[in-house]
Parts: C-alpha cells; sequence; structure tokens
C-alpha cells in the first residue's frame, strides 16, 4: 500500500485481510514510506524488495503510490505475478477497483443546487503537494466532480470558496477559522470528510452560525460520526465494504483461476443519505 491515512483507508485494509485470511492466506501488510524530493526511489526501492520474494499475488492500495512504483508492479506481473488495485485508477494493465470520488463530489453538489443554492463552497483535506502527478491526488476526482456539477447548472465557481485544510478535526477547526473571516459567505458548503464538517460544524454553531439557517452542509464518507453531529449531516458514502469485497473477489478469481479475461474494472460509487444538515436556500424557499 501507499502512505495512508487512518480512518476508511486502514478500515479497507483491515476488512480486505480479514477476508483473505478467512480464506487461509497469508496477508503482511507493506506500508510504503516517503522521503521529501526522492521523487518516488523509496518506495520502488521497497516494492522492488517486495516483489523479488515472489508473493502468490499483491494487492495495491494505490491512493498514494507514487509513479515509479507502478513500473516495478508492472515488472513483477509481466512475470507471471497477480496484482489488483484499488482506490483510486491506476496506468497499469491490471484489474482495478476504482472508487469514484468525482461522482460522491458530483452527487452532494447537485443535491445543494437542487435546493435552490447557488453561493456553494468547497472543502477539501489535501495532500497533493506530496505526490510527482497532483491529477492523481484523491481530492483532484472530488474537485472535478463539484466543478462538473456546477458548470451543467451555470453557476459560477468562486475560488475564493474553496476551503484546503488539514485532515479530520484539525482540518476543520481551520476551514470554520477561514470561513468566519469571510464577509462574504457562501449559503452551503461540501466538505470532505464527516470528521471536518463535525468540527466545522461545531465551531461555526459556537460562533453563533446557525446550521442549516445560515449554512447548509453536505459531508462525504457517511461514517457512523455523521448522524450524531450537533446537526445529524446529511452526507455521500464511501461504502468501503463493497469496495474491500470486490478487490478480494477479483483477486480471488485470478489467484483460483476463475478468470483468464483481460484486466478488469469495477467502478463504486457512494450514495447519498440525507439528515437535518441541508435546508432549502433562502431565495428558494415557498
Amino acid at each position: 500500500s501507499g502512505v495512508l491515512d487512518v480512518g476508511l483507508a486502514t478500515e479497507k485494509i483491515l476488512l480486505i485481510q480479514r477476508e483473505l485470511n478467512a480464506r487461509a492466506l497469508e496477508v503482511p501488510i507493506y506500508t510504503c514510506g516517503e522521503s521529501a524530493g526522492d521523487h518516488g526511489a523509496a518506495q520502488a526501492a521497497q516494492i522492488k524488495q517486495l516483489c523479488r520474494q515472489r508473493p502468490r499475488a499483491i494487492l495495491c492500495a494505490a491512493q498514494m503510490v507514487h509513479p515509479v512504483v507502478f513500473r516495478e508492479l508492472d515488472a513483477y506481473r509481466r512475470g507471471g505475478g497477480i496484482v489488483v488495485s484499488y482506490d483510486t485508477p491506476v496506468s497499469l494493465d491490471c484489474d482495478q477497483v476504482v472508487f469514484d470520488r468525482e461522482d460522491n463530489a458530483y452527487q452532494a453538489a447537485c443535491y445543494l443546487l437542487e435546493r435552490g443554492h447557488r453561493r456553494i463552497g468547497l472543502g477539501i483535506s489535501t495532500t497533493w503537494e506530496r505526490l510527482a502527478d497532483p491529477s492523481r491526488e484523491p481530492q483532484s476526482y472530488r474537485l472535478r466532480g463539484f466543478r462538473r456539477a456546477l458548470d451543467e447548472a451555470g453557476v459560477p465557481v468562486r475560488e475564493d470558496w474553496f476551503f484546503l485544510n488539514s485532515t479530520y478535526e484539525r482540518g476543520g477547526a481551520e476551514m470554520a477559522r477561514q470561513f468566519l473571516e469571510l464577509t462574504d459567505r457562501p449559503t452551503a458548503l461540501c466538505i470532505v470528510n464527516d470528521y471536518v464538517a463535525l468540527a466545522f460544524m461545531a465551531e461555526v454553531m459556537r460562533a453563533g452560525v446557525r446550521v442549516p439557517e445560515d449554512v447548509s452542509i453536505v459531508g462525504h464518507d457517511d461514517q457512523p460520526i455523521a448522524a450524531y453531529c450537533p446537526v445529524p449531516l446529511t452526507a455521500v458514502s464511501q461504502p468501503v465494504e463493497r469496495i474491500a469485497r470486490a478487490a478480494v473477489e477479483m483477486l480471488i478469481d485470478r489467484i483460483e483461476g476463475r478468470t483468464d479475461d483481460p484486466p478488469r474494472t469495477v467502478t463504486i460509487r457512494g450514495e447519498l443519505t440525507e439528515r437535518e444538515s441541508v435546508a432549502d436556500s433562502p431565495r428558494s424557499a415557498p
């Protein structure tokens, strides 16, 4: 796997490991470190060493893997090894399970547009400066989905309503501070992820901003915490169990020789759950 944040990324890994362990397969977990400016050399060296051990298969969590790693994985695959990748799309000729983050953000923005909002901002926790190819950074897919929804509705995208912050609760507090400093605020926000949204919500409410009357919020991932926010959070899910199950099934198909088809790609999309954190825009309310 690449460099991963704790949370859903770790949950996917553990679900996959548990499913494969239940099939009497040994599944050690390898994490790839990084060094500033090494252009993926540390990751590539670690993966090369792993490939030399000739494991039966390699399951790659592609979220933060440097592109040079895929050259090593391709050499392993061409030598008869099995590679299955999951999370973000990769330029590797292997089975892939892709979580459609672009669609998640598109769904969230479309929902706010349907509720009459035209002043919509986006909050994302980003680490894309660490990647050689920022277009592969997971949040770049969300940004594309958000832009697409607003473009289709003819709504201008306000760069000053993009909030780039740290992850989890710290990121939500940072975003709240930036939001409260604005004199011209959006009426609605898409916020990645639920823990960022929780901290943002708590901080702005403490400052006297009402949710959803003053600002509506749609979160991402729909983790259990979403239902227990100060105002229960409308959110678009990241279906970790479906992602893990699909990756396991693809791997088992290859290991057990059930298929010799060309590489397959399964795309998994989340679903929006409505709760109480979104109100109709004041201009659209009857």
